[in-house]
């Protein structure tokens, strides 16, 4: 009974602490259930409970950055997804966003990422004036939450540029914060990354890989590093995932986005008995006649080499009135209530790659033509004929599209931080596409409730 009354004050706590940040903080008075929050941190099992809380809150809908928009939304802006029907997200094809989507914007990325910031600065906060917890278990804990706070500012900086550096759970000082520099993002992701790093321990805290250890705060490192163009940091912490011996790249490639791939990462349990994956339920027709949802464009199907096994394993078609179209498969479960897909955030492949950019751009043409070869080999191809840096960086930039495609938004990233946005996407949308597209707006909505925020210009 006991456990039952503690389980519950922790759900109501992470609740309210959920909740918060997706209103005007100025409204929101110290409550009483707030400060009681403070007692799930006097022992070892709510506190893992209040910080695994936000894991299930991360994929607990459809309709969240963290369990398949980045993939979607993302992936229209870069011109590798379509979708089946004209309808509002035409605005992203088209890289011509308008308020008709700031509320989706809002709901799905700004709020979600501050509401899952803001309770990570509360478990912080709690589990660092604990005097209760084992220490193990709090500097993991303090390691995975930092870890999550990481991981949402890369995605709110990468997709607005400057944003508030929100790391306390301060209200009244929360409520007025302005967009800060790109650069101070980016310093507070490697500081966390970094103290993730020395606090999460090398053995996953489960039997599965659901919750952060200490490779998969190297990895996100790995990636920051290279979007900040340090390139033997970047090098140098991939290098750390890779030679871990912790992970393999699948054999098979059916294979890669299978739970408990020895490929994986990181991934997160589905949040529904019968949905595997939102991502793979979303995109995956229901039925034999069903259209598909998310379509691949056809400058994407055109980007494989003959021969790929990545268009073989991880591209499906459907064909209607003598039209075929083309669909992700890399999740192969439309529903079922047999769990074998978990949803996938890291995994191996993407640090031979952040490896073979940074190794060309430090001009170590042998050791970047491996890593681009241990790829482009387990898809089935021959090794790259890139033999300078100029050569390899486009050579990685292809990896990238062919081997990342449909994920997470990577593309899109990639043509932004390699300055490749105008000269791409200009081309795929010549009427419409402009520069400040590289950014979406700040929704309206934010800007109301905090007047110390600037929209992005071109909105």
């Amino acid at each position: 009974m006991k456990r039952i009354k503690i389980f519950q004050l922790l759900s109501g706590c992470l609740i309210i602490l959920m909740t918060l940040s997706c209103k005007k903080f100025v409204e929101i008075p110290p409550s009483p259930t707030q400060i009681m929050s403070y007692k799930v941190f006097e022992n070892d099992g709510t506190a893992t409970r209040a910080v695994t809380g936000i894991y299930i809150q991360m994929i607990s809908s459809n309709n969240l950055f963290t369990s398949g928009n980045t993939t979607f939304y993302a992936g229209m802006s870069a011109g590798e997804l379509t979708y089946y029907s004209n309808d509002w997200r035409q605005e992203f094809i088209k890289n011509e966003i308008t308020t008709n989507n700031h509320d989706l914007i809002s709901s799905s990325f700004w709020s979600a990422a501050y509401k899952y910031i803001y309770a990570s600065n509360a478990c912080i906060e709690g589990l660092e004036k604990s005097q209760s917890l084992t220490s193990s278990v709090k500097n993991s804990l303090i390691g995975e939450a930092k870890f999550i706070r990481a991981y949402c500012y890369f995605y709110l900086v990468n997709l607005f540029g400057d944003v508030p550096l929100i790391t306390s759970t301060n209200y009244e000082v929360n409520s007025t914060m302005p967009r800060v520099a790109t650069s101070l993002i980016y310093n507070q992701i490697v500081a966390d990354l970094q103290d993730a790093q020395n606090l999460l321990t090398p053995a996953y805290p489960t039997a599965e890989r659901v919750r952060p250890n200490k490779w998969t705060a190297t990895a996100l490192l790995a990636r920051t590093y290279l979007y900040m163009e340090q390139w033997a940091n970047a090098a140098q912490q991939a290098s750390l995932v890779i030679n871990s011996g912790i992970y393999s790249l699948s054999a098979n490639l059916e294979n890669a986005f299978l739970k408990n791939c020895n490929e994986t990462i990181f991934q997160i349990q589905p949040g529904s008995g019968t949905i595997n994956t939102y991502e793979g339920n979303a995109i995956i027709p229901a039925t034999n006649t069903a259209m598909p949802t998310y379509l691949l464009t056809h400058t994407l199907l055109n980007s494989f080499e003959p021969g790929d096994m990545r268009k073989t394993n991880w591209v499906k078609s459907r064909t209607f009135n003598g039209q075929t179209y083309y669909y992700p498969y890399k999740y192969k479960v439309q529903m079922s209530s047999t769990l074998t897909e978990y949803y996938l955030y890291l995994r191996l492949a993407e640090q031979y790659l952040i490896r073979a950019e940074a190794r060309s751009q430090l001009n170590d043409i042998v050791g970047a033509q491996a890593d681009v070869n241990i790829i482009r080999n387990r898809a089935g191809l021959a090794n790259t004929s890139a033999t300078d840096k100029n050569s390899l960086l486009l050579a990685v930039e292809h990896e990238r599209q062919v081997e990342l495609f449909a994920e997470w938004g990577h593309r899109w990233f990639d043509l932004k931080r390699t300055n490749r946005a105008n000269t791409i996407l200009s081309a795929l949308n010549p009427s419409t596409w402009q520069a400040t597209d590289a950014l979406w707006p700040i929704p309206i909505s934010q800007i109301t409730l905090n007047t110390a925020l600037t929209q992005n210009p071109g909105y």
